[in-house]
């Protein structure tokens, strides 16, 4: 028999289940001040601790900074426990919820040691800590309230799972990215601006170029979102919840059929947010292996007489072209500041172009996007069954 105990522990599971891959909102009813701040409230409160060390100032001294210290701690201590004493918490407790006592705690109690251990004007150092707090508190919110740890976490196994498909992705590209980047490799032209180019601007193009495939990545991904929350039976469901705290859970065929309610618009971003990453890794690997490729062309095909017609410079200097040169085969190669340039340009025009095709070419979108998508799948399945049994 399923108590409520149970229950409510299952669901416990299934949510952090959500929130270790990165999907936090797909939990229902995901609050801000039960499921987020609560999440954040430990780091806070290492912060708060922290900035307690303020006491350590020029003004106070020997015991008597080590009192002013000690009488902060213990002031935050007796702080915390009257807001835990006030919400029908136990006196040490983390707390269950956040709310406005919780917060005006977190920013009035390093005004303390700020005033106590301030060397210069109370007032500046304690609009100074109040901006260095909220500051830290909007991003905790941000990273905790989207999973950016969790997802990273996932995005990290993505790479080593995705290293075998490199090879595949790249051979399937090669040919035709080959077509168009080889005359560009080849061109004096090419060189030139790369010689003239300064890191700082080679970043604003590098920024555009992967705003421009980012913005293609973004319209496959929201094609994508949509249908993945879609079963049709409980059938298509069991086969994705195996391994999944809600194994156990799923409901009978001959049950009603899935109805688990649209996302969302956060949850929507949250699970798009995931495919883009996901997708993005993709792009990355093609774009970083056609980077290599040509990196190491470069070094058998073009000799230092050959760059420095193209580049018109007099010689290559360790210092401003980052020569560095090696003996190879009876020959003499060299790496430059430039062959990098020309290179990674290439491979970021080639993940660009590799990004264009995922998203207009279905040969390429049903080949590619189903290990892209399994897990978002596999999570959203989890979630039908969550709304249907725990919820």
């Amino acid at each position: 028999m399923v108590t409520v105990t149970s229950t409510a522990h299952q669901r416990d599971r299934c949510e952090r289940w959500f929130v270790n891959r990165g999907l936090p909102h797909l939990i229902d009813q995901y609050s801000a001040t039960e499921d987020v701040l609560t999440r954040t409230a430990p780091f806070l409160m290492v912060v708060v601790f922290a900035e307690f060390f303020l006491t350590f100032g020029d003004r106070w001294s020997g015991w008597s900074q080590a009192l002013a210290f000690s009488a902060g701690i213990g002031v935050m201590l007796g702080g915390l426990a009257l807001v835990n004493r006030l919400r029908g918490r136990r006196l040490v407790q983390l707390p269950d919820e956040i709310g406005i006592p919780e917060v005006v705690l977190y920013f009035a109690l390093p005004l303390i040691p700020t005033a106590v251990g301030a060397e210069g004007t109370v007032l500046d150092n304690i609009v100074i800590v109040l901006v260095v707090n909220a500051v830290v508190l909007v991003l905790a919110y941000a990273i905790t309230s989207w999973g950016l740890f969790p997802m990273f976490g996932w995005s990290v196994g993505q790479i080593r799972a995705q290293i075998g498909e490199v090879a595949t992705l790249a051979m399937k590209s090669l040919p035709i990215l080959l077509i168009f980047s080889a005359f560009i490799f080849l061109n004096a032209e090419m060189w030139q601006v790369a010689n003239d180019f300064s890191l700082p601007f080679f970043g604003a193009v590098a920024v555009l170029i992967a705003t421009i495939g980012g913005t293609f990545v973004s319209v496959s991904v929201r094609r994508t979102t949509v249908d993945l929350a879609r079963f049709s039976n409980w059938s298509a469901v069991r086969s994705r919840c195996v391994d999944t705290p809600v194994e156990g859970l799923v409901p009978a065929d001959a049950d009603p059929p899935p109805d688990a309610p649209p996302l969302g618009r956060q949850a929507e971003w949250n699970v798009g947010l995931l495919l883009f990453v996901t997708q993005a890794i993709q792009i990355a690997l093609v774009a970083l292996v056609i980077t290599a490729f040509y990196l190491v062309f470069g070094l058998l095909t073009v000799r230092e007489t050959t760059l420095l017609q193209w580049t018109t410079t007099a010689e290559l200097t360790r210092s401003g072209d980052w020569a560095i040169y090696w003996s190879v085969l009876g020959g003499e190669v060299v790496f430059t500041r430039q062959l990098l340039l020309v290179s990674a340009f290439i491979g970021m025009m080639s993940g660009l172009q590799f990004a264009v095709q995922v998203v207009t070419d279905e040969s390429y979108r049903a080949e590619f996007a189903e290990g892209m998508t399994s897990e978002v799948r596999e999570a959203l399945a989890v979630r039908a069954v969550y709304l249907r049994t725990l919820v």
